[in-house]
């Protein structure tokens, strides 16, 4: 294992490297070959460009003092959503005798002959 920091743009040079690929079948020999897909290099592209615009705008305005948490400079920090714990669905309790299985009926039939 190597001792060095883990940098994010380090890998960043892979979608530099597959977007140098003009053909389709060298683009998809280098995806086999990094064992990566497609939607990754996207993904991949899309944390880069965010990465990017971050650095323009951070450097674009310096600011001399943090404004204070919750202030009118700085967005509200997100609050995880509790959740509710989960519990089984209600019994179908509006159809009636759907999943009750009825019993057979008994038939009687009585035949009466009468002779003379």
């Amino acid at each position: 294992m190597s001792s060095s920091k883990h940098n994010p743009y380090r890998e960043f040079r892979l979608v530099e490297q597959y977007d140098s690929f003009e053909d389709p079948w060298s683009r998809s020999e280098f995806l086999d070959a990094i064992g990566k897909t497609r939607q990754y290099i996207d993904a991949l592209r899309a944390r880069r460009d965010a990465a990017r615009e971050t650095d323009r705008v951070s450097s674009a305005e310096p600011t001399s003092e943090l404004p204070l948490r919750g202030g009118p400079g700085r967005p509200r920090t997100r609050t995880p959503r509790r959740r509710a714990a989960v519990r089984r669905p209600p019994n179908k309790t509006g159809i009636r005798y759907a999943t009750r299985r009825r019993a057979a009926r008994t038939v009687l039939l009585v035949i009466v002959i009468r002779r003379g």
